[in-house]
């Protein structure tokens, strides 16, 4: 079989393990590695986790990615991602900040750093999809109470500290809706803090916390 009539018999999944694309195609799982390697070279695949392959050309929209990295679990952009692309702060981050209901951790694809975080199923969402990034991205306020929240739990090594940020117009009223979402009352103080923090740190801010 070809490497282009083997990458036709899987170009409807996005994502496949060697085993799935071995069972597509006819082949032995070791012959479906070397056709996924063989594509890859070729810029048609990407490896990921052990077994598991990104298909197609690898996109440099950063929603895929993320996607991918945190797969079989849902993450939406965030932090100082989301930030960035919502035009809020100038610099570029080295990382994609990410958020997931899975484990947490870093990974690379395709050269691309990705950090994941985990948060508490009640604080998952303020996120939509974008076609700017082809995947799901936080609102510029659930980006900045991510960024206070998962300090403030000193997990992730997340550090609160904001580049030069445009806060003007924000909905702060949104961001306590996400802040009263916290069980305890001191977790809920020092996420507040940690708001208060960013936005001295940014005093052209016209909201109200």
């Amino acid at each position: 079989m070809t490497s282009m009539g083997f990458y036709q018999k899987l170009v409807r999944h996005s994502r496949i393990t060697t085993r799935d694309a071995a069972q597509l195609t006819g082949m032995s799982i070791p012959a479906a590695s070397m056709a996924l390697r063989r594509l890859a070279a070729e810029g048609l695949s990407t490896p990921l986790k052990k077994g598991s392959w990104l298909l197609g050309s690898l996109s440099s929209k950063p929603g895929i990615l993320v996607t991918a990295a945190a797969d079989p679990y849902q993450a939406y952009l965030s932090g100082w991602s989301a930030l960035r692309l919502h035009g809020r702060i100038q610099q570029l981050p080295e990382k994609h900040f990410a958020v997931t209901l899975g484990r947490p951790g870093e990974m690379d694809i395709a050269g691309t750093r990705i950090t994941l975080h985990h948060i508490m199923p009640e604080l998952f969402g303020g996120y939509v999809y974008d076609t700017r990034a082809d995947g799901f991205v936080a609102s510029p306020e659930k980006a900045l109470f991510d960024l206070a929240y998962l300090t403030a739990m000193n997990r992730s090594r997340v550090s609160g500290n904001l580049p030069e940020t445009d806060m003007s117009g924000l909905s702060w009223k949104e961001v306590q809706k996400w802040v009263r979402h916290i069980r305890t009352p001191r977790g809920r103080a020092t996420v507040e803090r940690n708001l208060g923090r960013m936005r001295k740190q940014n005093t052209d801010s016209d909201g109200v916390l």
